[in-house]
């Protein structure tokens, strides 16, 4: 059983290439985070313990689409955080 850890909207899609594919996504689709090394400290939306754990090299989290509004260029996703085997 996976435990959910957070479920956010992803900031400023519209700068990013989810902007063209957006149309092609549903919700239940498992996105891949990735790491981004340098911290945005302009950005109240950064999941700041996210980032520091992809950052340390911890591949631990499975993120699925929760709910999309393709009018407002809006995804919502859950992350959840993989059992250990």
């Amino acid at each position: 059983m996976k435990r959910i850890y957070k479920n956010f909207k992803i900031a400023g899609i519209e700068n990013y290439e989810a902007l063209f594919a957006i149309n092609e996504m549903k919700i239940g689709d498992k996105l891949i985070l990735k790491s981004q090394l340098i911290n945005n400290i302009h950005d109240e939306n950064e999941n700041y313990s996210i980032s520091v754990l992809l950052n340390a090299g911890w591949d631990i989290f499975d993120v699925y689409i929760q709910k999309i509004n393709r009018d407002e260029l809006d995804i919502q996703v859950a992350v959840f955080v993989r059992e250990k085997c």
